[in-house]
Formats: structure tokens, sequence, C-alpha cells
């Protein structure tokens, strides 16, 4: 492997193909692909290009480009909801992606390349550290710039290997952290001849071996639930009088359950406003059967929120965080009307408050993500120690039959793994399903199926170590890492 990259850096063009081609195989080590190992070879490959890199320059182009591999390959999905539903030319829509992989590859890979102003010793373990905790520093920044774009997080890959159980403890992101870790070591080895290291490097991967975890635990109050699954065509929802076969397909599969304690509708199912009188009319429909917690849009103060509601109460949450260009334009003045995509019916939403109560349903208390939410586990610390279990309900038919959607609920099951919480996924066309505080897909309804899904849902009210203090752990580490090289270096 050392000589094939020494042979690559001999040519630059060559070079940043090679980088880039290296970033998109990074796609593979995410569902539903699920080549785990794929990972930490691929930022080997971007680690070492990086600290052998001649110059600042010269680094900054090479993160550049296995950023650009990384995220157009990783996101290249999106390209379903700008095209197809967003009714956008092919050319403006690929440029769209390669536009986006640009910015967040330069906003959240290439300012790797600062590494090239440390000074490296031969001291192998402690500059994995600092190399480890400047990559995790740009990973948290993916949860605060741009408006927060936490996906492809390396961590998540962890899911069903031994690795697994850093996850409740120190979080994705922690994860994340001993994923740099074992790549650096395994880069600077490489950088510096070093064939012990190498192979110890190498025998860290042992971390991503297969594991299940069958231990089965006993849990006390629980509820009946069914998830609709509607999936209708998206193209249909808005137009002239499709809101009575909507209202018609989410009755009747709701009748069919009414033995259940909880009926969970999917992201805004319905094209009118929680206050329209549609929306009376609809639950004097349901009034018979059980509670349905339900996606909807609702109307306040001059805003649009996209928000679920237990229907017929006034307990309701509201989206905390809005999906770029799908529910808001980032720089809106300048791109608001280029074109159909920017210009999407729900584009102008305002995002909800972050002091939101928890909806209450019998004895249990649910914490309600909506789709883009489930990416942040920082922005609900309190809501999750409180929660009993939680509601994500999203509306991923906008990604067709591509990988997003799997990349989504591979999201899901980490959060469930890292916040030791039962979560109840319910979609407009799939994938709705149940997962255990384990991580454990319980039970699920596939993509584009009509239907529902039924199950139990179980109450856990004990916090995982990582939404204690282990949330901490990660960042501090890395600032401390950070600071004692600013110290070194003064003092050299």
């Amino acid at each position: 492997m050392a000589s094939l990259l020494k042979q690559i850096h001999k040519t630059s063009l060559i070079q940043y193909i090679f980088l880039g081609f290296i970033g998109a195989l990074s796609t593979l080590a995410f569902s539903p692909f699920d080549i785990k190992l794929v990972i930490p070879l691929t930022l080997t490959v971007l680690i070492y290009s990086v600290v052998n890199s001649t110059n600042f320059v010269d680094a900054l182009k090479l993160t550049l480009s296995w950023g650009m591999g990384y995220w157009i390959s990783g996101t290249g999905w999106l390209i379903v909801s700008i095209y197809y539903y967003g009714n956008t030319n092919i050319i403006i829509s690929i440029s769209i992606i390669i536009l986006m992989g640009a910015l967040l590859s330069a906003v959240f890979i290439a300012p790797f390349a600062a590494i090239k102003f440390i000074k490296f010793k031969p001291n192998i373990f402690f500059y994995s550290l600092v190399l480890s905790s400047c990559l995790i520093l740009l990973e948290l920044a993916r949860f605060l710039l741009l408006g927060g774009f936490p996906w492809l997080l390396p961590g998540l890959v962890f899911l069903d290997t031994f690795g697994e159980v850093l996850i409740p403890n120190f979080g994705v992101y922690g994860a994340s952290y001993i994923i740099y870790f074992i790549s650096s070591f395994l880069a600077l080895s490489i950088v510096n001849n070093k064939k012990n290291y190498l192979f110890t490097g190498l025998i860290l991967l042992a971390i991503f071996l297969p594991y299940q975890n069958n231990n089965s635990e006993s849990f006390e109050e629980s509820l009946s639930l069914s998830i609709i699954q509607p999936s209708l065509n998206p193209f249909d929802k808005y137009k002239p009088g499709s809101d009575a076969s909507i209202e018609d397909v989410l009755v009747n599969l709701t009748n069919k359950n009414k033995t259940e304690d909880l009926i969970i509708w999917p992201e805004s199912p319905l094209p009118y406003l929680s206050s329209n009188l549609k929306m009376e009319k609809l639950i004097a429909r349901i009034e018979e059967g059980p509670e349905v917690l339900s996606g909807s849009w609702k109307y306040n103060n001059n805003s649009l929120y996209n928000s679920m509601s237990i229907l017929g109460t006034d307990q309701t949450y509201l989206k905390r965080h809005l999906v770029p260009f799908g529910e808001y334009v980032p720089f809106e003045n300048i791109l608001r009307g280029l074109i159909d995509f920017f210009n999407m019916p729900m584009s102008y939403l305002s995002e909800g408050s972050s002091n939101q109560d928890l909806l209450e349903f019998k004895d249990f208390r649910i914490l309600g993500m909506i789709c883009f939410d489930i990416a942040f586990p920082i922005s609900y610390l309190q809501e999750i120690r409180e929660s009993d279990f939680i509601v994500n309900i999203s509306n991923d038919t906008w990604f067709g039959g591509s990988y997003g959607p799997y990349q989504h609920l591979q999201i899901v099951r980490a959060r469930a793994l890292e916040s030791n919480k039962w979560i109840a996924r319910g979609t407009s066309d799939g994938i709705s399903t149940i997962v255990d505080n384990k991580g454990t897909i319980v039970d699920i309804l596939n993509k584009g199926k009509r239907g529902f899904l039924n199950g139990k849902i179980y109450k856990t009210s004990e916090s995982s170590f990582f939404y204690s203090y282990g949330f901490l752990l990660a960042p501090i580490l890395s600032i401390i890492v950070l600071i004692s090289v600013l110290v070194l270096r003064f003092r050299s």
C-alpha cells in the first residue's frame, strides 16, 4: 500500500483524481452497502496524502479532492429530489450536486490541510491524537455551520460491530474519534516506515468485525402502536381534490388498528394546515379509535412550521432542524427564484424553538423528532434524558428508491443505541420501523409498501453514559490535545 501511494504522489493530476475516487468509495461503508472497513482505509489514504504533501496549498487541493468525492458520492441521492421531484433540468441538477459537494468539502474537510503547519515528530501515538482531534472538531462543526449537516459521520459504521459499544458511551462522534485515530495511526506508520506500528494498526481494525448484541432486557411498561405508511405519490399531494383520497387512505388503514393504544401517521401527510376546517372533520372520522400522533403544517404568528401533534389536542412539537433547500433556502436573497427547486412549496418554513415540552400520552413522555431532527443528538440533551421513548416521523418519499432512506435509518438506529431509547419511526413510503434501545430493528415496513406496522414500544428511563457525561469527552480531549500542540510549538 505504501509503495502504491508513493507512486500516485508522483503525478499531481492522477493524485487528485485518485483522492476524489477514494473519497467517493467511502460511501460503501454506510448503509445500505455496509462495507465497514472501507471508511478507515479511505481516511488512511486521505491522512497519508495530506501529511506527505509538499506544502499547505498541495494539502488543500488534496483535501478538497477527497472531500468532493466523499460528499458528491455520499449525498448523490439528493439528485432524485432535485431532478425528479424538484422539476429541475438534469444538467442543472448535476451542477447543484457538484456545487454542494464543493461547499461541504471546503467547509468540513479542507481545513484539515492546516495540519501542514504542525511540525510532526516520530511520536506516532501522540500525533495520531492530534490528527484525530482536528478531524473530530471538523465533524462537530457539521452540527453548527451551514445550518447543520451532520450526515455521513464515520462513527455510524460501528453499528453491528465490536465497536458498537462505543456509541452508547461516547456517542457517534466519539466513535468517529476512534476511527480517525486508527486511520491516523496507520497513515503515520506508513509515512515513518514503522512496520511494527503498522501491524499494530492493522490489528486495531478487528474492532470492525461483525458482532450482534443478543443480551435480552426486561421492560415493565409498554404501549401498543400502529405505524401507518400510506405510500402516496408526492406529485399528487397538492393537486386539487387530492386531500379526500389521502384522508381515505389514512383513515382506512387506521380503522384496521382500533385496538392499538397509539397510531402514528407520517410527516405532513396532508396538504392543508392543522387549523383548516378539513382537519376538524378528519379528526371526527377517527374519534372512535385510538389517539393519532401525526405530522402537520402549523401556521402561527405569521410563520409556517413543520409540526407533530396528538390530533385533537394542543400538544404540538415544532421541527427544530430544517432541511437545507427543502424547507428553507440558504443564501435566500441570491438563490430564491433562480430555478423551480429553490421555490418549492414548503421551502419557507420557520424553525421551532429549542425549549419545547415533551408530548404526553397516558403515563408516557414522548420526544418527537421530525425527519432531519434525528441527526442532531446534542440538540436534545435534556429532552432525551426526560423522555420515555422517541417518535421520529419523516417523508423520505422525496428520495425515491435511492440509498438516502437507508442512511437515514442508520442514523435512527445509532440514535436509539446512543440514547438508550426505543424509537418508533413512521414515514410516508418507508422505511418505517420500530428500533429497540440497542439499535436493533424489531420490525420493519420496507420502502414503497402501503400498509401498517404493529408492535410494542417500551419505556426506558435510565440515561445512557453518553447523555450523562460522554458527550463531553471527545471535544474536551480534542481541545486538550490541540492546546498541548500549541504549548510544545511555543517551547521549541
